[in-house]
């Protein structure tokens, strides 16, 4: 499942920021601010909103932040997280 999670994040990724990159490019510990994710608000707000859409999730304003959006596997691990609990 984690895997998955992975994967869907990474198209989240590249449809709605990235969209130069192709899913080899993104590794599981990759900075995303090295590939423009979290360079402004409007990016961020995007992709959370993006990422709530997908995994129809809800994802609280307060726990947003750089440790959040640091690279592929801190997001699907907060996913999967949120998804494992039920927290939605």
């Amino acid at each position: 499942m984690r895997q998955e999670i992975k994967n869907r994040v990474k198209k989240v990724l590249i449809n709605k920021l990235l969209q130069d990159s192709r899913p080899e490019d993104i590794k599981d510990d990759t900075p995303l601010i090295e590939l423009g994710v979290g360079v402004d608000s409007v990016a961020t707000l995007e992709l959370i909103v993006a990422l709530e859409e997908e995994f129809q999730i809800g994802i609280d304003e307060s726990e947003i932040n750089r440790e959040l959006l640091t690279n592929l596997t801190s997001i699907s691990d907060y996913i999967s997280d949120r998804i494992r609990t039920g927290s939605r």
